[in-house]
């Protein structure tokens, strides 16, 4: 992790998942590594982020959240302390249906979250340490809502940002909130179109909120790409099987790629004050008989966020190990041989054209209805547990 973060002073990592199940994944990750190994693995996770420590030599600069992580941290991790979070509310709240009592509660982990990286907001004068907060993204379609909402997750602490979808509501929601000052990451982003977009939208708010006085001292604005689930879509591989054309692990992974690079370059030579951020990477291809995690090293290097779940920090450190990793920032990594393939794709070749999609078309992409669906049942998982515990 050390050597990823170090391929450049504009490669910035983060956690991706509530702050407060860091040391439990920790444990559990040491638990199941050799046991020669256990000490040496400690002290590297202890380097990613440790509450006793000089937060300016953190790995991780922020966080990445989202409803079924949040949804995770009361069933998986926290357990009895989650059930004690959720009774406390109801107590002190005596009114409050299990809707309500289960918004409070995801209110209460990101707080508690956020806190975490409160040193490292403060001491790099807010520059790092952002923790994101997802408005409900049941509300994707209601701009007014997501507004108000938001303002609630950032009145929690200083350094949360919002994470806001990037649908046709919410590339509008994203330049008011700009235009206040508030910290966003535009989610549910799968294409050039919607990153660009996002990124014309948080330019005009930070233009219109600088004519206003608005201090953005503490603001950050990022734009997620959520480059997994992309290449995961099934009407990505139904147009590339109709075009005859076979849409190997690797040609996803490259066209994942080819839109990241594309999107970055596009931000930096367009002056934006947006940073691309790299989420849902996946493991693979497999090259040469031994896996590889594409996403990761052919973006390294590049300055974006990236973002790394437990899961694929543990796939990382397990096959990088003794594997280089390069500064890929001065390299266009994608044959031209496959792009020319992928292009052929009228999936891959909308997402790539910076005019391939109006910003109504955004809404009914397969990849944002499928995480739509995920994200919005968290929720309502989220709301069907807190009912559980409080009918207990």
């Amino acid at each position: 992790m050390w050597r990823l973060a170090g391929t450049s002073e504009g490669m910035e990592l983060w956690w991706d998942s509530n702050p407060l199940i860091y040391e439990a994944w920790c444990a559990r990750f040491i638990a199941s590594a050799p046991q020669g190994q256990q000490d040496e693995l400690r002290e590297e996770l202890r380097g990613m982020w440790d509450a006793a420590a000089d937060p300016t030599g953190w790995v991780f600069k922020g966080v990445t959240t989202n409803p079924p992580l949040t949804k995770a941290v009361f069933q998986d991790y926290l357990k009895d302390e989650g059930v004690s979070i959720i009774k406390d509310i109801r107590r002190g709240n005596p009114s409050l249906g299990h809707q309500e009592v289960a918004w409070e509660a995801y209110k209460e982990a990101a707080r508690r979250g956020a806190r975490r990286y409160l040193p490292l907001f403060e001491r790099s004068e807010y520059r790092y340490g952002y923790v994101c907060a997802q408005v409900d993204p049941r509300l994707c379609s209601d701009a007014p809502a997501m507004v108000r909402q938001a303002l609630e997750l950032w009145a929690l602490e200083p350094n949360i940002m919002i994470k806001v979808p990037a649908s046709r509501a919410g590339v509008a929601t994203m330049c008011i909130l700009t235009a206040l000052g508030v910290p966003t990451n535009a989610t549910l982003s799968f294409t050039v179109p919607q990153i660009m977009a996002v990124a014309r939208a948080v330019r005009k708010g930070k233009q219109l909120g600088e004519q206003l006085g608005t201090s953005y001292a503490k603001w950050r604005s990022v734009i997620t790409f959520m480059v997994g689930r992309f290449e995961d879509a099934e009407t990505f591989r139904s147009q590339a099987t109709e075009k005859g054309i076979q849409l190997t692990d690797e040609m996803k992974r490259w066209s994942g790629i080819a839109i990241a690079t594309k999107a970055c370059r596009l931000l930096e030579d367009g002056g934006y004050p947006s940073k691309l951020l790299i989420a849902s990477s996946r493991v693979g291809p497999t090259v040469g008989g031994q896996q590889r995690i594409w996403h990761i090293e052919q973006l390294a290097g590049r300055n974006i966020v990236y973002t790394m779940n437990p899961e694929l920090i543990q796939a990382f450190m397990q096959l990088y190990a003794n594997l280089p990793l390069e500064n890929k920032s001065n390299q266009d990594p994608v044959p031209p041989a496959v792009l020319e393939q992928l292009l052929r794709v009228p999936y891959f070749a909308r997402a790539y054209a910076e005019d391939g999609l109006r910003e109504d078309e955004f809404d009914s992409l397969e990849p944002f209805v499928t995480t739509y669906r995920q994200f919005s049942g968290a929720m309502t998982s989220l709301e069907s547990y807190v009912q559980s515990v409080l009918g207990a």
